[in-house]
């Protein structure tokens, strides 16, 4: 299936007409042969959803091909390959600053405004319904009133950045995931030999790549590294690897999350648990409900029950069973990660209930929650419930969790969110996936 997305050839052309119609101009940036490019061509830009939001702006193809792929760039009517180098040419020059080397993040997404301004950027993963709701937003900030009507499931994604986009770390000699040759070519080097530390580089390609044989094999090795081989041995590399998959990989790799769940070690099923809430896939949505349902480990649960509440977020008797556990669980962690949980849910009307009930009731630390809750979701249409936080007598700690909402509210990134995150949830494992910064020291970069 093609895209159903109108495309616009040259993007000189596109923003003189986004400023003599105060329109918003969507980039699409692509890789030509790379699995998440290919997963937007045949998934995003074919979808409905997606198609319909897009109708709303001008959009504009930007993508990177070898001299011989030229062939293989999408069907896109009146775009020409020279129009894509082009294109890519004034993306760079303009709005994303590629490393030492020249390389960028792609696929990538960017919203930008008619008078030439960035306002949204998405680098690699965003589903038809993440790009609904950035267009909505993208022509929010330009100040246009009339804009499509969000479809129900329409939410932020992942990796959403703030009017700046994100620069890879100079090391990265790709910014992509591998195309199948390159894949093939790596798995087949790995194949034989013992896989040590010289290998970390090359085992990190292969969890950013979205082909099913690079999630193959990191299960396959996942079995090896707990018999105590490769590098660092033992349960420890394995603890890690998942932990790295939530914050790197595609939602190919859920498959692997379904074999670490059921591992003996809570410390493991803990970080499986959070790899799914940053992932927050509806892939994942079979695997978190089991977790749930399973877990006896008291810590384990807190994270559990937010996994639920991100794969889950379209699923009401998941939402449902978040609810009731940020009300009834005996545990007041959970109850906090229950509510925390309910930000990935929102705009689900049930779910802002039980928010609100919370910032009424007499828990400081379930209201913290709640207020970061409405930040994570983005609710900036709730934000005077949040004001109303601040107006009232608060301890040093909740203002500052309520005063960082706010900023969010008001339009801000989420990253300055993460240390109260860490200090509500009681949560150490970092989520750079979710509260994702624009510079290179994310893990998304592949470092070596």
């Amino acid at each position: 299936m093609g895209s159903k997305i109108e495309w616009t050839a040259g993007i000189e052309g596109a923003l003189e007409l986004a400023g003599k119609e105060q329109r918003v101009v969507m980039v699409a940036l692509g890789e030509a042969e790379e699995g998440r490019t290919e997963l937007h061509v045949r998934d995003v830009y074919a979808d409905k959803v997606a198609s319909k939001a897009a109708a709303a702006t001008i959009n504009v193809p930007a993508w990177s091909f070898g001299e011989d792929e030229a062939k293989r760039l999408p069907k896109m009517k009146g775009v020409e390959p020279r129009n894509h180098r082009n294109n890519l040419a004034t993306v760079l020059e303009r709005w994303v600053t590629p490393n030492e080397s020249g390389v960028v993040a792609l696929p990538h997404h960017l919203w930008v405004g008619p008078d030439g301004t960035l306002l949204l950027s998405c680098p690699w993963e965003i589903s038809a319904e993440e790009l609904a709701w950035c267009t909505d937003e993208a022509l929010r900030r330009a100040g246009v009133e009339e804009r499509p009507e969000l479809p129900e499931d329409a939410h932020p994604p992942r990796r959403l950045l703030v009017g700046e986009t994100f620069r890879v770390i100079d090391e990265d000699e790709l910014g992509r995931g591998l195309k199948q040759a390159e894949l093939d070519e790596k798995l087949g080097a790995l194949s034989k030999r013992f896989i040590g530390m010289g290998d970390r580089g090359d085992v990190i390609q292969i969890m950013f790549t979205a082909e099913p044989a690079a999630s193959d094999f990191l299960a396959k090795q996942i079995g090896g590294w707990d018999l105590g081989g490769g590098f660092g041995g033992g349960g420890a590399i394995v603890d890690g690897t998942v932990e790295l998959l939530g914050t790197i990989s595609p939602a190919n790799f859920i498959e692997v999350l379904a074999e670490t769940a059921r591992s003996p070690s809570a410390s493991r099923r803990t970080r499986t648990a959070v790899a799914l809430e940053q992932i927050g896939s509806r892939e994942g949505l079979s695997i978190a409900k089991k977790g749930w349902k399973s877990e006896k480990d008291e810590g384990a649960r807190a994270e559990w029950i937010r996994a639920l509440a991100a794969c889950g977020r379209s699923d009401k008797g998941s939402i449902r069973t978040v609810i009731k556990a940020a009300a009834k669980d005996d545990n007041p962690l959970v109850r906090r990660s229950a509510l925390i949980g309910l930000g990935f849910t929102l705009p689900n009307e049930d779910a802002l209930e039980a928010l609100q009930e919370a910032l009424g009731g007499p828990l400081a630390e379930e209201r913290d929650a709640a207020v970061l809750a409405l930040a994570l979701g983005r609710a900036r249409d709730q934000a005077s419930l949040v004001q109303g936080v601040l107006e009232s007598d608060l301890e040093d700690g909740s203002r500052r969790a309520a005063e960082a909402a706010m900023r969010v509210l008001e339009g801000g990134p989420l990253y300055p969110l993460a240390g109260e995150f860490k200090r509500i949830s009681e949560s150490e494992i970092e989520r750079g996936r979710i509260f994702f910064r624009p510079v290179g020291d994310n893990l998304e970069s592949m470092g070596r």
